[in-house]
């Protein structure tokens, strides 16, 4: 099937997913397999399109796809875009035949409860397209889970060989106002930090490569083994958190290390907000 065209029907358009699977099959590959288990794990997924992995998900024998949050029907993205939750037609990229609930609503800015209970919540790829309030989105996942349920995270590796001796992002943090959108990329520190805050205990934080390399970046992954965790940080090009849900979280003790520290924010308990309630009373 790897010579041959591939493609995902949703809703009857069909997505050509051949490229998106030449770079991202070993990355699906390797969370999939992450979580093969005895038991069969229940899965929402956040952000979907392509509907590459929400096909693996389908397919695979040892996980069942509850339900996707996606808005990727939505192509202008003012700060609300509703809430809608409806069904969605598919045929995966074998030939499988299902139906599944998807949500759509502006999973950064909206706090919205969803009907299924899954033991765990698949983010990957996903929170570094995030605009504004990532935080916003793990306290959303926060809420689908009972306490123990599953998280897992996959990003892009902000401290990679790109950037080799600056410690810190070159993007910006991210800002309180809409007129400041911009996106983030992850050093793990800050990563974990940020999903601790929400709630979940991390079980599990690193970095791996699932992606092919060619010419010299195949020297990467044999660099990324010396000894040291300098040369992780530097040669592999992704990070992974899986986590578990340690309590429920209504809005975070303080601002995470990658917004920016004003008291403008929704969702976090900064002293300066409180102080400025205080004052106001």
């Amino acid at each position: 099937m790897s010579g041959s065209r591939q493609s995902v029907c949703v809703n009857g358009l069909t997505t050509d997913v051949t490229g998106y699977l030449k770079m991202h099959r070993e990355r699906i590959f390797r969370t999939l397999e992450k979580f093969t288990a005895d038991e069969i794990r229940r899965v929402v997924e956040v952000g979907s399109h392509p509907w590459a992995m929400t096909s693996a998900l389908i397919e695979h024998p040892k996980l069942e796809l509850l339900a996707t949050v996606s808005a990727e029907e939505a192509t202008l993205w003012p700060d609300d875009i509703g809430f809608s939750a409806r069904m969605y037609e598919i045929r995966t990229v074998c030939g499988k035949t299902t139906s599944f609930k998807n949500y759509s609503f502006n999973i950064e800015r909206r706090r919205a409860l969803i009907d299924e209970s899954p033991d765990i919540v698949f983010a990957c790829e996903i929170i570094e397209h995030l605009i504004r309030s990532p935080h916003t989105m793990l306290l959303n996942i926060n809420d689908w889970l009972t306490v123990g349920g599953e998280l897992f995270v996959t990003t892009p590796n902000g401290s990679q060989f790109m950037n080799p001796f600056r410690r810190d992002a070159r993007m910006p943090v991210y800002r309180a106002h809409c007129y400041e959108r911009h996106s983030y990329v992850y050093r793990l520190q800050n990563l974990v930090e940020l999903i601790e805050l929400c709630g979940f205990t991390i079980v599990e934080a690193g970095f791996w490569s699932p992606y092919e390399s060619t010419g010299l970046n195949k020297l990467r992954p044999l660099l990324s083994r010396l000894p040291s965790l300098y040369f992780s940080e530097k040669f592999e090009r992704s990070l992974y958190v899986f986590a578990r849900k340690r309590c429920s979280v209504v809005s975070l003790p303080r601002v995470p290390s990658v917004c920016a520290q004003s008291c403008s924010w929704e969702n976090i308990e900064s002293e300066e907000c409180m102080a400025d309630e205080l004052d106001h009373r």
